[in-house]
C-alpha cells in the first residue's frame, strides 16, 4: 500500500520511483525489527537482550529502553532486563566487538518516529 502511495489518486497509474521504494523497504523492514523484539518472550533475559542486540544492533541503553516500555513491562523487569543489556554490552565492548560499530544517530529518530506511530493508534 505505501508503495503505491505515490501515484494514489492519479488517473495514470505508475511505478513509484526507485528512490521511494528504497525508503519504504528500509523504514518498514527496520519496523518489522523493532516490532519483532517487542513480541519476543522476555524470559529469559539474557536471550532477549542478546536477540535485541542481533536483530537490531543497537547498543544505546535509551533505544533499549524504549523497546521495553513498548513491550509494556514493569519497571522492575525492566531493571532486571537493563542490567543484563549492560552485561552484554560491557562485554561486547571488552572483546572489541563495538569497535567498528556504526553510529546510530539515524536509527534512534526512526525508533522515535515509530513509537509516536504506535502511542498515535492506541
Amino acid at each position: 500500500m505505501l508503495l503505491e502511495l505515490p501515484s494514489a489518486g492519479a488517473s495514470v497509474s505508475r511505478k513509484a520511483p526507485p528512490s521511494y521504494i528504497k525508503i519504504v523497504t528500509k523504514g518498514l523492514s527496520k519496523a518489522e525489527l523493532i516490532l519483532k523484539v517487542v513480541m519476543a518472550p522476555h524470559d529469559p533475559g539474557n536471550a532477549f537482550v542478546a536477540n535485541y542486540l542481533r536483530l537490531l544492533e543497537d547498543i544505546e541503553q535509551s533505544d533499549f529502553q524504549r523497546v521495553l516500555e513498548l513491550k509494556g513491562l514493569k519497571r522492575s523487569e525492566q531493571n532486571q532486563l537493563m542490567d543484563e543489556f549492560r552485561r552484554q554490552t560491557v562485554s561486547k565492548d571488552s572483546a572489541g566487538a563495538t569497535a567498528d560499530a556504526k553510529p546510530r544517530g539515524p536509527a534512534t529518530s526512526r525508533i522515535r518516529k515509530l513509537e509516536r506511530l504506535i502511542k498515535k493508534q492506541f
